[in-house]
């Protein structure tokens, strides 16, 4: 138990000139401090008569100022606490970690350093360093252990360095007169779970635990909080320093180890709780313990942060020891005899892990921890790391009662609980895995029957594991008999073979990717584009801050080659006014039906020599307008469709050459471009049907009709003609 009375008089200090140094220093370190033990009990006696006896108040304050005067000979000692003595030897255990917040995954990795380094006899300061490499960049939780042998323990105060240069202090004058009580310790925050005051010892909290010559005390909960370092990043430098205040003893840093709890990164804070309660609760003078309690609804269901306001005042600081219990009976000491006997310095403080973040030893007092803070009459000490670490509470639930508790341990003086305030800090772990899928079948265009492989690629490219990722991809009607087979890079696991859609869990960690082969065929009666999409979905209690990359589509234009021919043919009355028909054949060689276009499959811009009367066709909308005849429609596989054009030849035409040809402009797998063709009937797209040409030819010869007059005179012509052919004939 540490003592730090308060000086009531001026004349004390004329008590303190006569004694000499001299005198201290040559009793032995072990006298020195069982006078301050015997100090302590008979101040502790005194104290409740001072109040109303000036000789019992003169004689508190020679003892003070003496008992003051030892404990800065001995650099800050304080006497051995008495007590139970905790049980002796063996192995240390390891430390214990908070429960890691929702969705966060925690490491733990330990490293060590083995070289020795020799503590001189004091004064002195010695330094040893442990690297720490390849661990997550947020730190949850940090415990040490220390191998140190030493004779007097109290000699030696002991921090540590983080790589961020945050300074946590584990020990200052603790130990007493006892040997080799830190060689095997396990320094953790949470070493010391459930002692409530009032107590004369709390073996497991280094300020108040009672030590025993040559026994192990561990593990033990530092005077700072290891809590501070939450958050840093670990990797890096870690440094162990170690003062010895005082000559005549010596020893070793053996080795020593940091154990680091971390995650890949920083998990999301959020809204704080923040409760009061402002029922003033009276400490009469003691003996006596009082309590107030905060309830806590709708609060955090795992702590990442918490911080402590007080309200109390108090005569005689040093009479208070205080704790606070939460909901599920962690507790935690903020304050044990500290603050001596200045009044109402905890009227205002904010209890913080993160409080001192800077005292390097060697020193005499480090304010902001509680045990080593230098306090002032009247003057509030904020903030102040608490005894023991407010990082205890870290993990549990902060729904229910909260209890604060605090004895007044000696009587003569009294105070009052005006008010305290909790504020309690959520997180959880929103970045856990990235997964991301690719897609992609080696094909822009296939043919109907045609064999084809997609390959999918699922990868994680998070900082952590995602165990269950789900793998989905509903094949379309055109792509049959699919089957598929899985292999995994980089840990990554999946099915090993399926048939069908692809509906699989995989086990994707961090860098780890599985990826599938699937084989199929594209249907026979399919023409168009093959669409196919694939996507990856975190697996439950996973979050995926990346979802843009949780899917791919792959597109594959499917056409059948040569399928669309043409022939034209001409009949009818090839004369001036004669009616004609043109005959128009599209045939599909394939086996899948060609689709509609958008346009017009079938265009024919008839000459301006013959005049359009009508159009028809086996199926399809045939129609026309002036002299241009347009069908629309589809040809079935292995199918034609027969286009028909009435016309009659117009006048003037005689002697002409009338010359006809149709466009074809067929969309067969509907993509909006028209296809080209082999068949010397269907050029290319766009191409014309070859001309279809005919000759107009002349009207009969027509004969008149004659009356008997006109015959006779005929006959009479006829008669004459022949007798001319004979004279020739005889005169040759």
């Amino acid at each position: 138990m540490k003592i730090h009375p308060r000086s009531r008089s001026v004349a004390v200090l004329a008590i303190g000139l006569l004694l000499s140094p001299t005198i201290l220093l040559a009793a032995t370190k072990e006298q020195m401090h069982e006078e301050m033990a015997q100090l302590a009990e008979e101040m502790r006696q005194l104290k409740p008569s001072i109040a109303g006896d000036p000789t019992a108040a003169a004689s508190y304050n020679t003892k003070a100022v003496r008992y003051r005067q030892i404990s800065a000979a001995l650099g800050g000692d304080e006497p051995v606490a008495s007590g139970a003595a905790p049980a002796a030897g063996g192995p240390p255990t390891e430390g214990t970690s908070p429960t890691p917040p929702a969705g966060c995954t925690a490491t733990t990795t330990t490293f060590t350093q083995s070289t020795p380094v020799a503590i001189p006899t004091g004064p002195a300061v010695v330094t040893s360093t442990v690297v720490v490499s390849g661990v997550g960049t947020y730190l949850w939780d940090a415990n040490l252990l220390t191998n140190i042998t030493h004779t007097f323990a109290a000699d030696l105060d002991m921090t540590i360095q983080s790589p961020a240069g945050t300074v946590v202090t584990l020990s200052t004058d603790n130990g007493a007169g006892n040997d080799n009580v830190f060689n095997g310790t396990d320094w953790d925050d949470d070493a010391n779970p459930a002692g409530q005051v009032p107590y004369t010892t709390n073996s497991g909290l280094a300020s108040d635990h009672a030590y025993v010559n040559l026994t192990l005390a561990s593990p033990l909960v530092p005077e700072e909080a290891l809590a501070a370092f939450i958050g840093e990043n670990p990797n890096g430098t870690w440094t162990l320093t170690v003062s010895d205040d005082l000559a005549g003893d010596g020893g070793s840093i053996a080795s020593w180890s940091v154990e680091v709890t971390t995650f890949p990164s920083a998990p999301t804070n959020g809204a704080n709780t923040v409760v009061t309660q402002s029922t003033p609760v009276a400490i009469p003078t003691g003996p006596a313990v009082v309590t107030s309690t905060n309830t806590v609804a709708g609060g955090p269901t795992a702590i990442c942060g918490i911080t402590v306001d007080t309200t109390i005042t108090h005569t005689f600081s040093a009479d208070i020891d205080m704790t606070l219990m939460s909901p599920t009976g962690t507790v935690v000491t903020f304050s044990t005899d500290n603050g001596a006997g200045n009044d109402n310095t905890f009227n205002g403080t904010a209890w913080n892990d993160d409080a001192n973040p800077l005292g390097q030893v060697p020193y005499t007092t480090n304010n902001g921890v509680t045990t080593d803070n230098a306090y002032v009459n009247l003057t509030t000490a904020t903030p102040l790391v608490v005894e023991e670490a407010l990082g205890a509470f870290l993990g549990e639930n902060a729904n229910g009662t909260w209890t604060l508790t605090v004895s007044d341990d000696l009587a003569g003086d009294g105070g009052s609980i005006a008010a305290w305030t909790l504020t309690l800090t959520p997180c959880t772990c929103a970045v856990l895995a990235d997964s991301s899928i690719t897609k992609t079948d080696g094909l822009t265009n296939a043919t109907p029957g045609q064999a084809t492989t997609y390959t999918i690629t699922v990868s994680n490219a998070g900082p952590n594991p995602d165990p269950a990722a789900n793998v989905v991809d509903n094949f379309p009607a055109g792509f049959t008999g699919a089957t598929w087979t899985c292999v995994g890079a980089g840990g990554g696991t999946c099915t090993a073979n399926g048939a069908g859609n692809i509906n699989d869990t995989a086990n994707l960690p961090s860098g780890g990717s599985v990826t599938y082969t699937v084989n199929g065929t594209v249907g026979l009666a399919f023409v168009g584009v093959l669409s196919n999409t694939a996507t990856v979905t975190a697996g439950p209690g996973i979050t995926d801050p990346n979802t843009g990359n949780n899917s791919a589509q792959d597109d594959t234009t499917v056409a059948s080659a040569a399928s669309v021919s043409g022939t034209k043919t001409v009949s009818g009355d090839f004369t001036e006014g004669g009616a004609i028909q043109y005959t128009v054949v599209l045939s599909n060689a394939s086996a899948s039906a060609q689709l509609d276009n958008p346009g017009d499959e079938f265009t024919d811009n008839v000459p301006a020599t013959v005049t359009v009367t009508g159009a028809s066709a086996t199926s399809g909308t045939a129609a026309f307008l002036g002299n241009t005849v347009t069908w629309n429609g589809s040809i079935p596989g292995n199918g034609s469709v027969t286009i028909t054009i009435d016309a009659t030849i117009n006048a003037g035409t005689l002697g002409q050459t009338i010359s006809n040809q149709g466009t074809i402009n067929f969309d067969a797998d509907g993509n909006g471009t028209n296809e080209s063709t082999t068949s010397t009937d269907d050029p290319a797209a766009g191409g014309q049907l070859d001309p279809t040409d005919l000759i107009v030819g002349g009207n009969a010869l027509e004969i008149p009709t004659l009356s008997p007059l006109g015959l006779a005179l005929l006959m009479l012509a006829m008669a004459a003609a022949a007798w001319a052919v004979l004279r020739r004939r005889r005169t040759v």
